[in-house]
């Protein structure tokens, strides 16, 4: 399941890119900009604003919709199934409901993937592989990165690394780089606020950098979860040991993905204002730059 291509990238890898969106993620990070690709089935999404209020047309499909006594249009998402979900979004005039996630056919999406190889070529960039997690669904990365690799495309992916590591062995000879999220090395407070294994994580990290492919470490500094001198100086100093990193980015949180959440029915649990503090990213660049790595200071794409 896949829900989106954004082509002409250029933060997500070198060059020119397209990033290929795919559903399901094995975390459950609240800062999310992406929270309708969390589930690895299709999602419902319902904006207000859009709704035309004297049309019924969504009432008249399922009973999981209603008016409240305020006019407004309740939506009981556990009874919304996957016919629901395609009568809805096609009755809708106002385009209000709609639907993301489609069924992932390897054909169309290297055929759309394959549109821009003149780009990629020109550039030194390639294809992204993002999510959600795409090491949920190995047997499609592989079969498309093998594909972009015969083309001599370049490859990447954006991984938060939560997931067994034979998913991660499968992908080893089709994939150039490995754009990877660290974002605590406190196993406690990880597990408090993504729901994941830091341990996990962290082992992953070890092998893979023994593996001597490319590995970018991605940093999201999130009020009130990792935003100390200490947490980050903590976070570098693991990055440090792997032995074929050499490069760091400090992605400071944003708050570009809230609206989302909204359309989803979620609630937002994270603060509601970008981080705010030039000194801690000064500070830690800082000492990330007394070690051998590279830093970038990025202001876009903070992910799961």
């Amino acid at each position: 399941m896949f829900f989106n291509i954004q082509r002409f990238s250029t933060h997500d890898g070198d060059g020119i890119r397209s990033i290929l969106f795919l559903k399901g993620c094995s975390l459950a990070c609240p800062w999310c900009q992406n929270p309708e690709s969390r589930s690895a089935k299709r999602s419902l999404l319902f904006d207000s604003r859009l709704c035309v209020k004297d049309c019924s047309a969504c009432l008249q499909i399922t009973p999981a919709i209603r008016r409240n006594c305020d006019d407004q249009i309740i939506i009981n998402r556990k009874l919304i199934n996957d016919d629901t979900l395609d009568k809805l979004t096609a009755c809708c005039p106002a385009k209000a409901l709609t639907v993301c996630g489609e069924q992932a056919r390897e054909e169309p999406l290297c055929s759309t993937l394959l549109k821009d190889k003149p780009f990629y070529i020109q550039s030194d960039g390639g294809v992204t592989f993002s999510g959600g997690e795409p090491l949920m669904q190995p047997v499609l990365v592989e079969n498309i990165a093998k594909r972009m690799h015969d083309e001599g495309i370049n490859t990447a992916i954006e991984t938060c690394m939560h997931a067994p590591w034979k998913n991660i062995e499968q992908l080893l000879p089709f994939l150039d780089c490995w754009l990877t999220d660290l974002k605590h090395t406190d196993s406690k407070k990880f597990q408090a606020w993504t729901k994941g294994s830091l341990s996990r994580i962290k082992n992953n990290f070890q092998q893979l950098a023994k593996k001597g492919k490319r590995l970018v470490v991605r940093v999201p500094i999130v009020p009130g979860f990792n935003d100390t001198q200490e947490e980050l100086n903590n976070i570098i100093d693991f990055v440090v040991s792997l032995e074929s990193c050499s490069e760091i980015h400090l992605l400071p949180y944003h708050t570009l993905g809230i609206n989302k959440y909204k359309l989803l029915d979620m609630p937002y649990q994270c603060s509601e204002k970008p981080l705010n503090n030039p000194d801690l990213l000064v500070k830690t660049q800082a000492y990330a730059e007394n070690h051998p790595l590279s830093v970038q200071k990025l202001t876009v794409t903070i992910r799961g």
